[in-house]
């Protein structure tokens, strides 16, 4: 049964999509996703969000550690997250295929009220699971939607509660409500993660943040490395070399005016932090994504 629905999904996106490409369905940010290449790599800062693979691989890298969205999995990020990724095994005869969407708090919040089980252990802010009947049938009516512009509206806002409901009786469910739950060790990482985000172009002391949250500088240095799978101050590292990008292609200003923008005092230390995270210099990299050569951020 689970691979009839995945067969019938796949035909579905194949319809939509019958060259590689990206189509927003109009509501909430839902994406899907066509990729015919398996040597195109993407670089970027992933915002909380679930991607259900409906056929192809697809291998993540964070920090010093890989994951592997398969098909037939739907794999959630409870955090921001500086990634790498690239398409592995597909082509235009057997593309990788997905459905994108952001992390609605909102609706995260009112489902998990009612869970009981709250894990004392911390967790990496990335999950992977496998879709069931129940949730495969549910992308598959989202999926339909989109030749129903009429019902968009009302109707999706149905489905995707379904959705986050299946996803969050499973084993994600009592980790999400541990980071939304006030006081518990993950949502201290959280809040620190929020706090670092405001505050990337500032200097930042480990002692500082940890003090905000009420942790031991140790325990929360250990405990957002565990969950972020880097240290707090190779996280704002990646949001500044992340923004420096966004600034240099959206507003077109030069590498240095963008490196004192997102806090750098040093143009020789930004540029030799941005050619190691993007494996080529500012100047350089704009170029390549302008000319299709490379994926921005």
């Amino acid at each position: 049964m689970e691979d009839k629905l995945l067969e019938e999904i796949k035909s579905k996106l194949i319809s939509i999509m019958p060259e590689e490409s990206e189509i927003n369905i109009g509501f909430q940010g839902i994406k899907f996703y066509r990729r015919n290449n398996a040597e195109k790599s993407h670089i970027c800062m992933q915002c909380p969000c679930i991607i259900f693979v409906a056929n192809g691989e697809k291998h993540t890298h964070i920090s010093s550690e890989n994951f592997i969205f398969k098909k037939g999995y739907y794999n959630i990020t409870y955090i921001d997250y500086p990634v790498a990724s690239f398409f592995y095994s597909i082509s235009e005869n057997n593309p990788y295929l997905s459905v994108y969407m952001p992390v609605d708090n909102s609706v995260i919040t009112e489902i998990i009220k009612d869970i009981n089980h709250i894990p004392a252990k911390i967790f990496k802010g990335i999950s992977e699971n496998k879709a069931d009947n129940k949730l495969l049938a549910a992308y598959s009516r989202l999926i339909d939607l989109y030749n129903k512009p009429d019902e968009i509206s009302f109707m999706a806002q149905l489905i995707i509660k379904e959705i986050y409901y299946r996803i969050l009786i499973g084993p994600v469910g009592a980790d999400l409500k541990a980071l939304y739950t006030f006081g518990s060790q993950s949502n201290k990482i959280y809040q620190a993660v929020e706090f670092i985000k405001d505050n990337y172009k500032e200097y930042l002391h480990i002692d500082d943040i940890a003090s905000k949250v009420n942790m031991a500088p140790s325990t929360f240095f250990r405990n957002f490395k565990a969950i972020t799978m880097m240290s707090p101050l190779q996280y704002q590292k990646r949001l500044r070399l992340y923004e420096a990008q966004r600034l240099m292609l959206a507003e077109s200003i030069t590498a240095s005016d963008a490196a004192y923008t997102v806090g750098y005092e040093s143009i020789t230390q930004f540029t030799r932090e941005y050619k190691k995270l993007f494996h080529s210099s500012p100047a350089r990299n704009i170029k390549e994504i302008i000319n299709g050569k490379a994926a921005p951020a």
